[in-house]
């Protein structure tokens, strides 16, 4: 991208009518998000005695316990690259090896580091059991939307001098500076409660439901340390995330809070921010964290029972006074107003009980509605630049809503979203709504390329499970190439002998992991050679041709299968 294409086209604007031109200008940083920068100032941290923290050198820390003979990392960072960095580092401190890698979740700047890690060993790597599911579900069927709005809400589509920090870290490393990733998948699995002992240090693992469904805390009995993972840091937490995530529950959150606050833990290492020292400090912050997310959680209902929606509740919902002056609940990466509509939807879903959006009009009919009365899309667009001179920038921004639908790519009505996107960008403190208006403006330059952050490679891929490859076909399917289609097929992987059963039935694909009788035609690969082509790293007609992969039976029918499908 040329980085500042958009903003010259923003000094291109001039009023449709005889008003003064807008000005736009390189959006401005706040005071408030500049001075919590110094939150994630690089460096490595001891603790306590053999335990050391890596601050600052990713989105999320990275943590090693020394012990006896090995040592135990705790999160990896989100890169092969960073995660070397701190590596040689923690290698520096203790030339033990590797014994043991603890997964605190799921997520991509805790897991995407782990082969670094495991280079000189062949360390055990202990995550909840649900952890695998949750790391395919991302690479797999949802990667497509996780990845664009990922990339968006952490700022990777901007310079890197517009980003100022993410909120809970410097800045996301994934698909920035040409960083690559390292994923291992866990060895080691529990459901509740993992008691261990690792190189003579007590290991207590506890699966604690919060940021995520898979989350978990380690305790040291002995250091009397914990470290929470994404359960708590310095911020008001993402209690809903706007790049999109299964329901967070916020009542076990607390609970997962609670089980903390109990242990008394006299030092605490987050996953995020820095790190808290002393019995009471940690009791106090604990206890108003999860004060916090309850009052939430709490008020929600009860605006709900009295049968409010959920854009009124959205408008109601602040904390008070004595939480929201508490510097872990400032709200540089959560808020609690999509908190209050992630309570909403996870109880009672999309409905907000208003009988007008039961069955809404299409949004290109509302929006011609709304341009006839205007006026027509001149009055209309007058009323869109009015609003912006006058700082009403949001109302601004909603009218291009309409006036692009009613006139796709129309020139004048971009710019103005672009303007009212980085109007609105530039107020926001909150790094995630910052970056994602500044983004979205980006994104609108006609020169801009996308930059898939989840992009695989094929180093990536091999460690991938074939299943959710496969899962990630079914949401594929184009129902216009593949409603009259009806086609059987085997795919048999030679290296690993799993057998799966594919039906593409008048625009639905039925995938089952064993053979179902009565297909004619059998596909033959190694599983690497078939994730390559899944994922769009190699051509199935090239592997048609050097034979990596085989067909016997009719290859039209899987031709005919693949054309059905989203590139």
């Amino acid at each position: 991208m040329k980085k500042y294409l958009y903003l010259l086209l923003l000094s291109l604007i001039v009023s449709c009518s005889d008003q003064k031109e807008i000005e736009v200008s390189l959006p401005s940083t706040p005071d408030d998000l500049i001075q919590h920068t110094s939150e994630f100032k690089k460096e490595v941290i001891e603790v306590v005695d053999g335990v050391h923290m890596a601050v600052g050198f990713a989105l999320a820390n990275s943590m090693m316990i020394e012990g006896e003979n090995s040592n135990i990392i705790i999160d990896t960072t989100g890169s092969i690259e960073t995660a070397r960095e701190v590596k040689e580092i923690f290698q520096s401190i203790n030339p033990n090896p590797i014994s043991a890698i603890i997964y605190t979740h799921n997520h991509a700047d805790h897991v995407y580091g782990a082969s670094v890690f495991a280079e000189d060993s062949d360390p055990d790597i202990y995550a909840h059991s649900s952890t695998e599911k949750y790391i395919s579900r991302v690479i797999g069927i949802l990667r497509p939307i996780i990845g664009s709005r990922s990339s968006k809400m952490f700022g990777n589509v901007l310079p890197d001098e517009q980003v100022e920090n993410n909120g809970i870290g410097p800045f996301l490393e994934i698909g920035r500076d040409g960083r690559t990733t390292g994923l291992l998948y866990p060895t080691k699995v529990f459901d509740e409660k993992l008691e261990l002992e690792i190189s003579g240090v007590k290991v207590v693992l506890y699966h604690a439901p919060g940021e995520t469904n898979d989350q978990i805390f380690v305790w040291l009995p002995d250091k009397k340390t914990l470290f929470p993972g994404d359960n708590f840091y310095r911020t008001f937490p993402n209690l809903y995330t706007i790049r999109g995530t299964p329901y967070r529950d916020l009542a076990g959150w607390v609970n997962s809070l609670d089980m903390m606050r109990y242990l008394e833990p006299e030092y605490l290492v987050p996953s995020h921010t820095r790190p808290i020292i002393g019995k009471e400090e940690i009791y106090q912050n604990l206890t108003t964290y999860r004060d916090g997310i309850q009052y939430v959680h709490d008020q929600t209902i009860r605006l709900m029972n009295l049968g409010m929606g959920p854009d009124d509740i959205a408008e109601s919902i602040s904390l008070p006074k004595h939480l929201g002056d508490s510097p872990f609940l400032k709200e540089f990466y959560g808020t609690a107003e999509w908190s209050a509509r992630n309570v909403f939807s996870g109880y009672l879903g999309w409905f907000d009980g208003n009988p007008s959006t039961l069955k809404p009009l299409p949004k290109l009919e509302e929006a011609n509605n709304l341009v006839t009365l205007a006026g027509g899309w001149n009055s209309l667009f007058k009323i869109a630049e009015e609003s912006y001179k006058d700082k009403e920038y949001q109302w601004a921004l909603q009218l291009t809503d309409y006036l692009l639908l009613t006139k796709p790519g129309n020139k004048e009505a971009t710019i103005l979203r672009m303007s009212s996107l980085m109007a609105l960008g530039e107020k926001e403190s909150n790094p995630n709504s910052r970056y994602y208006y500044l983004s979205s403006a980006a994104l609108l330059d006609p020169d801009y390329k996308p930059n898939d952050i989840l992009a695989p490679t094929l180093e990536v891929v091999k460690k991938y499970p074939i299943e959710a490859m496969l899962e990630s076909l079914k949401v594929s399917v184009i129902p216009e190439k593949s409603i009259d289609k009806n086609i059987q097929l085997l795919f048999v992987f030679t290296d690993s002998e799993k057998k799966f059963s594919l039906f593409l039935r008048k625009g639905v694909l039925e995938i089952q992991p064993f053979e179902v009788m009565g297909s004619s035609v059998q596909v033959l690969s190694k599983e690497e050679d078939m994730k390559a082509v899944l994922t769009g790293l190699k051509s199935l007609p090239i592997s048609l041709v050097t034979g990596s992969i085989k067909v016997t039976g009719s290859k039209t029918d899987l031709l005919s299968l693949f054309s059905s499908l989203r590139s």
